[in-house]
């Protein structure tokens, strides 16, 4: 009789499976004669930051909060929730990644990496290939996620992060309000403001970054050109100030969380802002932090600040209505809406705008745009926009009438507004973005601009940092 071998099926190669032999070859610490837990649950933040649809990379001091609290619930007990240590060790990996980086990362723990966090702030996440995997694929998301609460896991699990990726769908994903914090709402110090979600960073000023947009804002009173009037607030951005005087040494630039407020006026979501008060009157540094709700970014532009140095200004709003949380367009849901909405008084304060100002500017133009010249014509009527040179109200107090307003369609009353077309006094309309020449503005017979509010305009948007075609 003759035997014959039989061969083994050759088992399919499953998508996850690179990642789970890298899971395997995780070095943690087993001194315990358990498992670590701070890399295991890092990665399963970050896949449920992929199957939640937020963005793949987070700068240490937006997320090193959040990391402390899930490390504090879930770490094995009697281990120091040290968020630094798995954020920079998973680098050795081939499942992380960290960027903006100057020099060698450190290896030790303690002070010495804390302080090179502190310094470099790097953005730290999966690598491009994971995090799109986790992001596209339940079926190899659940196989890493098995893998990882396998191995590392018995019967304290993380169940917050588990519920997030199984569900694929953000309960919060940091912006608009936070459920269950209302306004009002004082938490002792930064630590517990993170660990809340309200603000995230333990020390700077705006929670944000340039691609999504600002989550947060402090106010404490360390900048000296801020200004608070209560609803509206005329915001400082961040860089340049000496922490001990409180007053800049150098110029901001329009980068990091200056940046994400742009991204916010831009998007119209809102920001939370949350204020810091002494505890009592005439004490030197004690304080708490009060959540004081939503507001919406209106304006921003740049100035000389009291000390002598370039500073970026915000104005934000406060809104008076509730807001839902800003989502990404993979995880929205269709709205309900209302099929009978009904009608409610309210009182409120506005600014009162000449809606015969702007009517006459348009129809002097006959609805044509004074840059480009398009006129737009809906079914019964011509459309176009009526843009303030000046705005008014704080903090520009431009005056509402007709040498102040341009009839401009809706891209140029855009660009306009984001200080990306620039006016001169010859009325040279130039595109900020490229530095070339778009053409002349048009004026008309009985409508002519005030040069003076042009100025303005464009001594409000200078620091955006274009100089003019010469230096393109």
């Amino acid at each position: 009789m003759i035997a014959y071998r039989q061969e083994s099926p050759m088992v399919p190669a499953r998508p996850g499976d690179e990642f789970c032999a890298a899971i395997d070859a995780l070095r943690v610490d087993r001194s315990s004669g358990k498992p670590a837990l701070h890399q295991p649950i890092t990665l399963l933040w970050a896949v449920a930051r992929a199957a939640t649809g937020q963005p793949r990379l987070a700068s240490w001091s937006e997320v090193q909060g959040e990391l402390h609290q899930l490390l504090k619930r879930y770490g094995r007990h009697g281990s120091d929730p040290s968020p630094e240590y798995p954020f920079v060790a998973l680098s050795r990996s081939s499942l992380w990644e960290l960027k903006d980086v100057d020099g060698d990362v450190p290896t030790a723990r303690g002070s010495q990496l804390k302080n090179w966090l502190l310094e470099q702030n790097p953005q730290g996440g999966l690598t491009e290939s994971f995090h799109t995997l986790m992001a596209t694929d339940p079926v190899a998301r659940q196989q890493v996620v098995d893998r990882l609460t396998d191995r590392f896991f018995e019967s304290s699990k993380p169940e917050d992060l588990l519920q997030q990726i199984h569900r694929g769908t953000a309960v919060f994903d940091g912006f608009g309000a936070v459920p269950g914090v209302s306004d009002g709402q004082t938490f002792p110090n930064r630590k517990e403001l993170a660990e809340a979600r309200v603000h995230r960073p333990l020390q700077a000023g705006i929670c944000g970054t340039k691609d999504s947009g600002a989550e947060s804002i402090v106010v404490s009173g360390g900048y000296e050109d801020d200004e608070d009037y209560g609803d509206i607030l005329i915001y400082t951005g961040q860089g340049g100030r000496d922490p001990g005087s409180g007053q800049q040494v150098r110029d901001q630039k329009l980068t990091l969380g200056n940046a994400a407020l742009v991204t916010s006026l831009a998007t119209g979501a809102p920001v939370r802002v949350i204020r810091a008060e002494k505890e009592r009157k005439g004490s030197s540094s004690a304080r708490h932090y009060r959540y004081d709700g939503l507001f919406r970014v209106e304006d921003y532009w740049s100035e000389q600040g009291r000390s002598g140095y370039l500073v970026w200004r915000f104005r934000l709003v406060q809104l008076t209505g509730p807001a839902t949380p800003a989502r990404s367009a993979a995880t929205l849901d269709v709205p309900a809406g209302n099929e009978t909405p009904s009608r409610v008084e309210a009182t409120a304060q506005r600014i009162v705008r000449s809606t015969a100002v702007a009517n006459y500017v348009k129809k002097v133009h006959d609805f044509h745009c004074q840059v480009c010249g398009t006129r737009l014509t809906a079914p019964t009527y011509p459309y176009a926009e009526a843009a303030h040179i000046r705005g008014l109200g704080r903090p520009h107090h431009g005056p509402d009438i007709a040498d102040n307003v341009l009839c401009l369609c809706p891209n140029h009353h855009t660009l306009f507004d984001f200080g990306m077309l620039i006016i001169d006094d010859d009325l040279t309309v130039t595109d900020r973005s490229s530095g070339s020449v778009i053409g002349q503005l048009r004026e008309a017979p009985g409508h002519q601009v005030d040069r003076e509010h042009l100025a303005y305009h464009r001594e409000h948007y200078s620091g955006l940092g274009w100089h003019g075609p010469s230096d393109t």
